[in-house]
């Protein structure tokens, strides 16, 4: 209990310190779910993508805008198109970056990630969707019933097909007709339903099942920004062909 009070104290003192920082204790003010990180997946990390997300946390990364206020450069403008280089500006409000298809390679590499979590889901057997009802005699109390376990939106139908929205090459299916351009399309012609989605966690998966999606789109989104962040200065970025 000592060590634990000790510990909580010690915390309490770096949160009112980060606070008062304007610049570095920014995560302080940030409303997000927190992320807890083991011994596991520190040991399983590469060194520069440490490096990368506690620098990145602490903004304390050789932004252009950081490096003219230590005196390292003469300006703090963006390489690409002399904007003002901050970091939020480098890893998704570049224009350039944006034109050069930078961060549509960072959206593929997550929705690729749920993609397959979906298809997981989708490839699964489930058993036949029926409505049928159960008649009771007439004087005879119902029984009751347990809760239902929350299934997933899959269940609602058989015979799923789906599409993904990979490098701007999809196209609708032909059971409607439609100007949208979802990041991933299911559709179960025998059942006549159709599921549009965004990038997201999928809703009606298990909480352990949606936990572990999360963390695989989390890890993709970070490999994802850490890539970008290594290429910035660089004019003629194009993804290879191995994805990077």
């Amino acid at each position: 209990m000592v060590q634990a009070e000790v510990r909580s104290r010690e915390e309490e003192k770096q949160v009112a310190r980060a606070v008062q920082q304007g610049s570095q204790g920014a995560w302080t003010k940030w409303d997000l779910p927190r992320r807890k990180v083991t011994w596991r997946d520190l040991w399983r990390l590469e060194p520069y993508r440490i490096s990368f997300l506690v620098r990145l946390v602490y903004d304390t990364l050789p932004a252009p805008v950081h490096l003219h206020t230590w005196g390292l450069r003469e300006d703090p403008l963006c390489k690409l198109c002399d904007k003002r280089g901050t970091l939020a500006h480098i890893l998704s409000g570049c224009k350039t970056s944006l034109t050069q298809g930078r961060y549509r390679w960072h959206h593929d590499k997550v929705l690729l990630s749920l993609a397959d979590t979906i298809e997981r889901e989708r490839v699964k057997k489930r058993p036949a969707h029926t409505t049928a009802q159960r008649a009771i005699k007439e004087g005879v109390r119902p029984a009751q019933t347990t809760k239902k376990k929350r299934t997933s939106i899959l269940h609602t139908a058989s015979s799923w097909e789906m599409r993904v929205d990979l490098g701007r090459r999809l196209q609708f299916p032909e059971v409607v007709q439609t100007s949208l351009r979802p990041d991933i399309v299911l559709w179960s012609s025998k059942d006549q339903k159709i599921i549009l989605v965004e990038l997201t966690v999928p809703e009606g998966m298990d909480e352990h099942s949606k936990k572990q999606a999360a963390r695989r789109m989390g890890e993709e989104a970070e490999r994802a920004s850490c890539w970008i962040w290594s290429k910035r200065e660089e004019e003629s970025w194009k993804p290879g062909v191995d994805g990077q």
